[in-house]
């Protein structure tokens, strides 16, 4: 932040000051690294339905009840096609009773009352009893294709992707009908491309009426009598045009069982065609933000866990303003299938470089946050949360706190192809002590805006226009930190 005081020269601890204070591009791009995630993340569970199953079985008998119950004689007969219409009908209630008289019987098949049990638990989203279940199903009739197509499906739902790939190519292997060996290849294929790069990259032409997140404040400082002999005058706000860019990647390597490794690249910028002029603390305000995440991950059908280290990077001015390392912590849980309840928490070190080392304060940042997520149909996710925030530097004046809440909508609109998106965050920051040269303890509140809309109908090549607005108001205490923003953007994306 530059100021200009005229005609005395004589602040420069004034200026010193102003100039170790805690840099606010920091949250900016934690907001934007955060948006660019949850919006990754709907994507993902849309793809997987909302539950991260695979599609359903069609099921190899017809049968059209047309609320007529047909009465089943209890032989073997009799009962065995019923428990295979009952489980291909997805009717676990008369499949389990129908299992009860079969298990009774002399001759009985015991595979397919481990089947038929093992399917209903699966159905109840108990994925550990019902892959025991699946699995003492195997091994009682080895070459049983339909047992092996349902425990490699129970698998893959289970997030156990390496041990689902190996059966159902085994059940492949068995002979088949070309259909069903179609089908099957269509769920290899399926488990297949969750160990592919997804993800989605964007890039647009905007404008920004305050690049600088300036107010350019004005006012007296210093009378002698009526006459003014300083005056202090803040920057005013720079407006530019902007080529924005933004790559979200993902890849999950399945190990064994329920663990993955997982890597997490994220990308993004933004080029403005203005700059300040010369003299300025800042020139080029453009900016560039890259963090890798890459470490351990835990997923079944109902929870993930996830512990990655990261390095963040972050580059303005024409140079690399600081690196971040750090570790970051997240588990989620399904509480039903739309509804998804996530926890995470996250250290790391900012770590000025360059120039900027010799006025920044290198600083340790933890953050804490609960977040809710409900699909309550396939093209509607809704999303809140709160985050709290520690920032601690070598002096109490720069340390501080910061509670936040987010609300977010999600909605397509059916066969147009259209969608909007919608994000609001209202974030309260406050500095742990009065700084002397402020002449406050410095206190914050912003709201940030954003809506994005758009039309996968207007896609070409899978690229379709989002048109993004954003509206950012920061009140402080402090006449060096109030500012309004406002920047609307054409983008192309392409999700994959």
């Amino acid at each position: 932040m530059t100021i200009r005081w005229t005609p005395l020269r004589f602040l420069p601890a004034l200026l010193l000051a102003c100039a170790l204070l805690p840099s606010p591009p920091a949250r900016a791009d934690e907001d934007d690294t955060r948006y660019l995630l949850d919006q990754a993340g709907r994507i993902g569970r849309q793809r997987d339905g909302g539950a991260g199953a695979l599609a359903p079985h069609p099921g190899g008998l017809v049968l059209t009840i047309e609320g007529q119950a047909y009465r089943v004689n209890p032989t073997l007969q009799d009962l065995e096609p019923a428990l295979y219409v009952a489980i291909n009908r997805g009717q676990w209630g008369e499949a389990r009773a129908l299992a009860d008289s079969y298990r009774r019987l002399a001759g009985h098949k015991p595979h397919l009352v481990l089947l038929a049990d093992g399917l209903a638990a699966r159905a109840e989203g108990d994925y550990g009893r019902a892959i025991g279940l699946l699995e003492d199903a195997r091994d009682a009739a080895p070459g049983d294709a339909r047992t092996q197509m349902e425990l490699a499906r129970a698998y893959a739902e289970d997030g156990q992707d390496r041990e689902s790939r190996a059966l159902f190519e085994q059940a492949i292997g068995n002979s088949l009908p070309p259909d069903t060996r179609q089908l099957l290849q269509r769920y290899v294929d399926a488990v297949d491309r969750r160990g592919d790069w997804q993800g989605s990259i964007a890039v647009g032409r905007g404008h920004n009426d305050n690049i600088n997140q300036a107010n350019g404040f004005e006012q007296c400082s210093m009378y002698f009598l009526t006459l003014c002999l300083a005056r202090l005058k803040l920057p005013d706000p720079i407006a530019s045009s902007f080529t924005r860019y933004d790559l979200v990647l993902s890849r999950r390597i399945a190990l064994a069982g329920h663990h993955n490794l997982l890597l997490r690249p994220v990308s993004y910028g933004t080029f403005y065609q203005e700059t300040a002029p010369q003299g300025r603390a800042i020139e080029d305000y453009s900016q560039q933000t890259h963090v890798l995440y890459a470490g351990y991950q835990y997923a079944d059908a109902r929870q993930k866990f996830s512990l990655l280290p990261f390095m963040e990077l972050y580059a303005r001015d024409g140079h690399t303003h600081y690196q971040a390392p750090g570790l970051q912590a997240e588990w989620s849980r399904a509480l039903t299938p739309g509804l998804r309840l996530t926890a995470r928490a996250s250290v790391k070190r900012y770590a000025y470089k360059e120039q900027d080392s010799r006025y920044f304060s290198d600083y340790t940042q933890k953050a804490a946050g609960l977040e809710i997520a409900w699909m309550p149909t396939a093209h509607t996710s809704l999303q809140a949360g709160i985050d709290f925030t520690r920032r601690k530097y070598p002096m109490p004046t720069e340390s501080g706190k910061d509670l936040a809440v987010r609300a977010g909508v999600f909605h397509a609109f059916g066969q147009s192809g259209a969608f909007v998106n919608l994000l609001a965050l209202y974030r309260v920051s406050r500095n742990d002590e009065r700084d002397f040269f402020l002449g406050v303890r410095r206190r914050d509140e912003q709201q940030l805006y954003i809506a994005t809309l758009g039309s996968t109908r207007l896609s070409v090549w899978g690229v379709h226009p989002e048109l993004r607005f954003k509206h950012v108001v920061n009140h402080s205490n402090s006449i060096f930190y109030g500012y309004s923003q406002n920047e609307v953007s054409l983008q192309l994306r392409k999700n994959f």
